[in-house]
């Protein structure tokens, strides 16, 4: 188990990419603890903290939650190939069936990393499962907290900056929630999962800066489209 790696923020959040390879190593009851510690420092409107942390390490628990994973994936990504990849381009979600060229999307280095989790997420050591409760039938407001995560993945982001800290992966994924899901957790009435978070340590690759289009390309001045001081 690494030591706690020190890092101020801006690093953390510049070498906190998706580590997907990861392996079966216990995590520390203590390390666990100070990751959601973390989580549930993160933002939540109105300071309502509406939400739950279910941690999954029953093996059983786990091969079911894989199993949901795995048939999102297949229905998502199944017809996508890596080896088509190589040429430089990546594959959208659906666009199944061509190379896209363009600066969005899994490559083929990510689309690899995401069927290894595929097949090995039941492996992992802990799967979190942030929950937002009273939601589901609710009102307006928390209807519109659920549909856009506004009360829980800043908190989610807290734990994955935590991880890293730990040299611990935990890729956020919404594969594998729903009905099924909430049911086998025993959730509350009117509480669901938002995600599934898979924690382990990795045992491939590295934390690096994950790849994102340059700020010319995304940040707009005043109005959208218009991406200089006074001028488009």
């Amino acid at each position: 188990m690494p030591e706690r790696e020190p890092l101020d923020v801006l690093e953390a959040i510049h070498s906190t990419p998706a580590r997907r390879y990861l392996g079966s190593e216990p995590i520390p009851d203590a390390v666990l603890r100070e990751l959601l510690d973390a989580a549930i420092r993160g933002p939540t409107g109105g300071n309502s903290q509406i939400w739950g942390w279910v941690i999954v390490r029953d093996a059983d628990r786990k091969a079911r939650i894989a199993e949901w994973w795995k048939a999102a994936f297949d229905a998502t990504y199944g017809r996508a190939d890596a080896a088509r990849l190589e040429r430089g381009g990546r594959v959208r979600l659906g666009a199944f069936d061509e190379v896209v060229e363009a600066d969005t999307g899994l490559d083929a280095a990510g689309l690899r990393s995401v069927a290894y989790l595929a097949e090995h997420l039941a492996e992992v050591p802990v799967i979190v499962a942030p929950v937002l409760t009273g939601v589901l039938g609710g009102n307006e407001s928390t209807r519109l907290g659920l549909l856009y995560g506004g009360f829980i993945f800043g908190a989610v982001q807290n734990l994955a900056l935590a991880a890293r800290a730990h040299g611990i992966g935990a890729p956020l994924t919404t594969f594998g929630t729903g009905p099924e899901l909430d049911r086998m957790l025993e959730l509350p009435e009117g509480a669901t999962a938002c995600a599934i978070v898979p924690l382990g340590y990795p045992v491939r690759g590295r934390f690096s800066q994950p790849k994102r289009m340059p700020l010319e390309r995304v940040v707009h001045e005043e109005r959208w489209g218009a991406t200089g001081e006074g001028g488009d």
